[in-house]
């Protein structure tokens, strides 16, 4: 099947439509293994129709929901669509990444070598700085509960093979449609973040296989703006905490609270102190009382003007991580 499979990729719109018609470029020069296709999800409702040339000849499906779905939501509603088209497999990508023209042979050659493969990830990259890394291959341990992904670490070897790992990420992950029925999509209920950790953690139990690929290489563009690290602060935080009680038993608890405690919240303390940045405190503080509570969905800082969204706020996939950057 390496020679012809089919691979939807599904690409959630928010924010400036110059960044998802950057990703849409770098798509047009892929060398695709066999058929492809689009399906970008805008979360605005008023992208321009127009862009869809930028991938072409890759046909391109626009959709618009009725509201804002968030990355979880989002991208179950393009997953959903893909499966429709009966495709081999389907990619997610952020609409703020550029992948290299030869990055999707080696993630299928990947996945089709066993079927128990259920998600794969290529080596992810900081835009414009090709030798940090940001994404090398998700480790996390129920015991810990700290998700470490290789940020800011140097760039992998691509001459690596595949690699078994914890969890994959939402920023650019292929996906076995034929897992689906039996793991589930992602929890919409956690809105943005940690949904990836949550569907591989599932993936895991069911007795499938997480991989990166280092030979596949895409580039992310991380932002820093200080409203979108107050976001990611808060969802991260709330949304690791929903992901521990759905999988964690008791006596992981027992780990859990004092790495918690140290690593997580006086690592963002200590951080939003240095940065000068209270919103970050503000953020966390939030986000743990909304994770012990179990209110989830969008955060409350955030409406649904999806045409001019607030100053700052990132409710779609803009630049994301699994849980922490």
């Amino acid at each position: 099947m390496s020679g012809g499979a089919d691979v939807t990729v599904v690409i959630l719109h928010w924010g400036a439509a110059e960044v998802t018609a950057r990703c849409l470029r770098s798509l047009r020069e892929v060398a695709w293994p066999g058929r492809g296709a689009v399906v970008l999800v805008d979360n605005t409702g008023a992208l321009d129709a127009g862009l869809a040339a930028r991938a072409a000849p890759l046909p391109v499906r626009i959709v618009r929901p009725g509201r804002n779905l968030g990355f979880a939501e989002g991208c179950n509603l393009g997953i959903s669509l893909a499966a429709e088209r009966d495709s081999d497999f389907i990619l997610l990508l952020n609409n703020d990444v550029v992948v290299e023209p030869g990055f999707l042979a080696p993630l299928v050659t990947a996945a089709i070598r066993r079927d128990d493969v259920a998600l794969v990830s290529p080596h992810i990259v900081r835009l414009g700085r090709p030798g940090e890394g940001w994404y090398q291959g998700g480790s996390f341990s129920l015991w810990s509960g700290i998700p470490v992904q290789g940020h800011r670490r140097p760039a992998l070897d691509r001459s690596g093979p595949p690699r078994e790992v914890d969890y994959a990420t939402g920023c650019a992950m292929l996906i076995r449609p034929a897992v689906v029925p039996r793991i589930g999509s992602f929890d919409g209920r956690l809105f943005a973040y940690c949904e990836d950790l949550d569907l591989s953690i599932r993936a895991r139990r069911a007795g499938f296989r997480v991989l990166c690929v280092p030979a596949s290489v895409v580039h992310h563009d991380v932002s820093d703006e200080p409203d979108r690290a107050a976001l990611r602060i808060y969802y991260s935080t709330r949304n690791l905490l929903e992901v521990m009680r759905k999988h964690a038993a008791w006596y992981h608890w027992l780990g859990f609270v004092p790495s918690f405690l140290a690593r997580w919240i006086g690592f963002f303390v200590v951080l939003a102190l240095v940065r000068r940045q209270p919103s970050s405190l503000s953020a966390l503080a939030t986000g743990v009382v909304d994770g012990v509570r179990r209110r989830l969905g969008p955060s409350p800082w955030i409406d649904d003007n999806r045409s001019h969204p607030p100053a700052g706020a990132e409710p779609g996939p803009g630049p994301r991580s699994t849980c922490r950057s």
